[in-house]
């Protein structure tokens, strides 16, 4: 029962960097792809910038998936590890 928490606690540490560089990387590409920003845009932002203002606001609706050593996996809402981030 005690593993059970210790693991529980490590799925909802936050975003790795690795996480956030695909994040980024992803919306960047949808949005040079034409998709809308979520954000309001300055004037010389690249699509890099808004995704990343993007994923500090909060704003993308994305659910990150954690494998566990078991095998079965674990989903998370992107605003729950944002609020769980260390800054």
């Amino acid at each position: 029962m005690e593993k059970e928490k210790k693991d529980l606690s490590i799925e909802y540490k936050g975003l790795t960097r690795y996480e956030k560089a695909r994040i980024i990387g992803g919306r960047a590409l949808q949005l040079s792809l034409g998709a809308f920003p979520l954000i309001e845009t300055r004037p010389g932002d690249t699509v890099i910038d808004i995704a990343k203002r993007e994923l500090e606001a909060g704003v993308l609706p994305i659910i990150i998936r954690r494998k566990r050593p078991d095998g079965s996996y674990v989903d998370i809402q992107l605003q729950e590890l944002l609020e769980k981030q260390i800054v």
